[in-house]
Order: C-alpha cells, then structure tokens, then sequence
C-alpha cells in the first residue's frame, strides 16, 4: 500500500515538471490591414506637347440668293432678311379656294377640335401674294410652327386659353383682326363671314418694319438637292385628315411635283386658279392630346400637339418616299428629318407642304 502511493506522488511530480517546462503555444496576432497608399503619379516636367486646339469644321456659308426655306434662288438677297410671316388660313368647305398658298414657302397643316376639320398655316419669306386668306383663328400647334421660325403670326383671333398662351409663350409680334394690327384686315363680299377675313402679306411687313419688328433672321433651313434619293417609288399619298380635310396627292412627273386633292377635288389657289402642288410632301406624326380650351360653340376643345422631341417622318419627293424620323429639340429650333443612317434627308427645291397626322394614323401611299 505504501509502495502504491510513492508510485502515485512520483507520477505526480513529473508531470508537474514537465508542464513547467512545456512552451506555450503562441496564439496568431491579427495584424491590421494596411491601409492602401493612393502615390500620385508625378506630372511629368518635360516639356509638354502642344494640346491640339478642336477647330469645328466650318459651316458652309449659305448662299445669300437661296431662300433656305425653299432651296430656289431669289433675285434680291435682302428680300430673304425679312422675318417669315405666317397666316392662318381656315379649311372648312366653305372657306375653299384658299388665296395665295401657291406663294408659301412652307405650308402646315394640323387637325383641328372636332375632329372633322384642319387648319392650315402659310409661311412667307420670299414672294408675297397680293392677297391672303380666308384667314381663321389660331390653336395651340401653331406657337411650335411660329416659335422655330422666329416669325409673325397674322390671324383673325383666338380662343380665351390660346389667345393666353399666345400673349403670355409667344415671343413673336402678333397682329389679329380683333386687337394689334386690325387695321390691316378686310372683308371680302366672295363668301360668307367669317370665311371672308383677308390681309394683303405687302402692308403685313411694311407695318412690321415701322414697328420696328422685321428684324433680320438668320434660319437654319434645310438642306436641299435637285437630285433624287433612293425611296420607295410613290406616285399617290392618301393622307387621313378630318372628313372634311381628307387630302391626296399624286405625282406629276412632267412638273416634278405632287397635285394637291381635297376630299377628291382638285385643291387651288383663287388668285391663280391653278391646283396646289408642292415640291416636297412631308407627313409629319405627332402625339395630340385634348385640352380642356373650349374653342368654337359646340363645345369642342383644342388639341395640344407635341412638336418638341422626335417621331416618325415620310418624306416625298420626285415620285418616291424616304422614311425617317423628325427631330426638334428645342422651341427655336427647326425640324430635322433624318434618314434610317442618320443622315439628313435633302428636299426637293419648292415649296414643302407639312401634314401633321396623330400618332395611331397611316398615309396609304402607291
């Protein structure tokens, strides 16, 4: 028995001695992270090369005898520093033959509350007919035309709310048959009032430089070419305004342009007896909406139409048909018509007639 115990207290002791002796296991100390050092890259001090300067490429500087508008030479230059007049002219049947649209250089056409009549909008610069008219009342789309030409608005009147928007958006002189410039406004005994409401566009711009507004301009315009693109052949358009505006046009190979027809009838000028017939058809489309103006007595309203941003476009000319898009990124500018590459689509020198269509329409073209 006591031999066990010696045994047991020996066994003891060793193993005291031994963890005595034993080294600990070192536990890992965790270093921090180091902290990443952004070295900024020395700027070299050898003398630096030259930054080339960017020297935009040089506008083509536009011949002062071509109307930008048209793309045909004028026999004055001074006639094409004269800013645009635009007259509205009403479309009802009534109100047909229209006076002097055969001198437009440019010529609008939107639809109008109702839906069952448009309006219609003469651009002048150029050549000045002796008389214009029937001339109507104003809607909403026509600040948009106005505003990216920089032009005057002649017109009989306006609604309450777009009389305001004209007033108040509008940074263009306005002359209208009940306020500024009246004066300049007579009545015809040819047809009924008020499809009988005309201006002479001659006392228009002269009373425009006694005020002090015809001020030089400068407009972009389009590009234009006598040569013919590649297009889809069209020789006839059925464009699907109101009923009481339906237009066709169909292609003249002998003048080079497009016979203007309205609900089947051939579509003239009074003062010339001749059919309209543009050089350039453009079928422009383009969201309208609603609006809560009330503008004639039946209760119906104006239509806001978005002219601002970008849409589908048809351009005709000499027989055939471009599709593309319509850009305009801001009110004063202009529209631009570009190609499925992105290049612009030259007119046809002449007159452009632009028919504004809604989105969920189709011109039928042969």
């Amino acid at each position: 028995m006591r031999r066990r115990c010696l045994c047991v207290l020996a066994l003891l002791v060793l193993l005291a001695v031994t963890a005595c002796n034993a080294q600990p296991t070192a536990t890992p100390t965790s270093e921090p992270t180091p902290r990443p050092v952004f070295t900024e890259v020395p700027t070299a001090t050898s003398t630096p090369e030259a930054t080339p300067t960017n020297t935009p490429e040089p506008t083509p500087t536009r011949n002062p005898n071509i109307n930008p508008l048209t793309g045909e030479q004028v026999s004055d230059p001074e006639v094409l520093r004269h800013r645009p007049i635009l007259i509205r002219y009403g479309h009802d049947r009534i109100a047909r033959p229209p006076s002097g649209l055969s001198s437009a250089d440019v010529v609008f056409e939107e639809a109008a509350e109702g839906g069952f009549i448009t309006r219609i909008t003469g651009v002048f610069l150029d050549t000045l007919p002796e008389v214009a008219g029937p001339v109507r009342s104003a809607r909403p789309a026509v600040i948009d035309m106005v505003w990216q030409l920089n032009g005057v608005l002649v017109y009989a009147g306006a609604s309450g709310g777009t009389q305001w928007l004209l007033v108040n958006q509008q940074p263009c002189p306005l002359y209208w048959h009940v306020g500024h410039g009246a004066d300049l406004f007579f009545r015809s005994g040819s047809k009924p009032s008020p499809h009988n409401l005309y201006v002479r566009p001659a006392q228009v711009r002269q009373r425009m430089i006694e005020e002090g507004v015809d001020i030089p301009q400068e407009l972009r315009g389009w590009p234009f070419s006598t040569e013919a693109p590649a297009g889809t052949p069209a020789t006839r358009i059925h464009v699907p305004h109101p009923w009481m505006a339906v237009a066709d046009y169909t292609y003249d190979e002998a003048s080079g342009t497009y016979l203007r027809f309205v609900e089947r009838v051939p579509h003239t000028d009074a003062l010339t007896g001749k059919q309209l017939a543009p050089s350039n058809v453009i079928v422009l489309y383009a969201e309208y909406k609603v609006s809560d103006i009330v503008e004639d007595s039946l209760g119906n309203t104006a239509f806001f139409v978005t002219l601002i941003g970008e849409g589908r476009v048809q351009v005709f000319r000499d027989g055939v048909m471009i599709e593309g898009t319509w850009h305009r990124d801001a009110q004063d500018q202009m529209f631009t018509f570009l190609d499925k590459d992105g290049k612009e689509i030259p007119l046809k020198p002449g007159q452009t007639w632009i028919d504004i269509l809604p989105l969920d329409a189709k011109a039928e073209v042969q």
